[in-house]
Order: structure tokens, then C-alpha cells, then sequence
């Protein structure tokens, strides 16, 4: 409980400082939408409410950009089990961001090659989540192309 306080103040703290960064040249504070209860539904994809649209239009999901997370309907239970994790990092994260009113920002959108979803690069106050997750070891670097798999990958 401690360590999730502290957290939580940290992301007060940092909040107040804007991401300083090329990735940060073009930033939306898009509300984030719950789905079956959560804000996440794995690792790298995260449900938003875009402003000034109809529902269910407006009821989209955002890829994080520079990131590969393992897939929640993985190849092999290591895989599944490893996006679990991940996504359960990714949600107390954005749990955090709500209770301590922390913006979300979603930077530099662009549509996914995957229609229907946007993929950009996403600051919690002024921490780049695709380097905190690399940096956690529950993702790794992305930037397009073939993803490696999960499940034969080395402990």
C-alpha cells in the first residue's frame, strides 16, 4: 500500500512537468474509457472516449507506439501469461493517473495499419509509458514490421 502511495504521489509530481520530448510535439489529453471495468486491454492498447464525436464512434482504442507487448490471447501460456502481467502493470498505471488526477496525454496519432485504431505515443505525466514498460522488462522495442514471438524466448 505504501509503495502505491508513493507511487501515486510521484505521479502528481511528475504531472506537473509536460513531457519534454519530439514525441510530445503534437499531444491530446484524451479521456480514457472503461471497458469490462478497465481502462487497458493488454499491454500496448488502451480505451479512449475521443472528444466531439458520436457514441460509439467516439469509443475508440490507441496501440502505445514504440512498444511490443506479449498478446492476452497468446500462442503459448507463457506468452498469456506474461501479457497478463503487463497488462495488469498498464492498468494500476493508468488507476493511478485517474485517482491523482495525472494527465494521460496521447502524442503524434496516427491511424493504426490495423484500421480502426489509432496508435500514439503515451506520457503519464511526464513518463513515457513504452519506456517505463522496456524498461520493467514487460515489453519490448517496436517499430513495425514482423514482432518476434513469446514463447520461446530465453529466461
Amino acid at each position: 500500500m505504501l509503495n502505491k502511495y508513493w507511487f501515486g504521489i510521484s505521479l502528481v509530481l511528475a504531472g506537473l512537468a509536460a513531457p519534454v520530448d519530439a514525441r510530445a510535439s503534437d499531444c491530446y489529453p484524451w479521456p480514457l474509457r472503461e471497458s469490462k471495468g478497465s481502462y487497458a486491454y493488454d499491454g500496448d492498447t488502451i480505451y479512449i472516449r475521443m472528444p466531439g464525436l458520436p457514441d460509439p464512434i467516439a469509443e475508440m482504442s490507441v496501440r502505445v507506439a514504440g512498444i511490443d507487448t506479449p498478446e492476452i490471447r497468446g500462442a503459448c501460456e507463457v506468452e498469456k501469461a506474461a501479457a497478463k502481467i503487463a497488462r495488469n502493470r498498464v492498468r494500476q498505471l493508468l488507476d493511478d493517473a485517474n485517482l491523482t488526477n495525472t494527465p494521460v496525454q496521447f502524442c503524434n496519432p496516427e491511424w493504426g495499419r490495423y484500421g480502426g485504431r489509432v496508435v500514439a505515443w503515451v506520457a503519464i505525466g511526464n513518463i513515457w509509458l513504452h519506456e517505463l514498460l522496456i524498461g520493467e522488462g514487460l515489453a519490448r522495442p517496436y517499430s513495425g514490421g514482423e514482432r518476434a514471438g513469446w514463447c520461446n524466448v530465453p529466461d
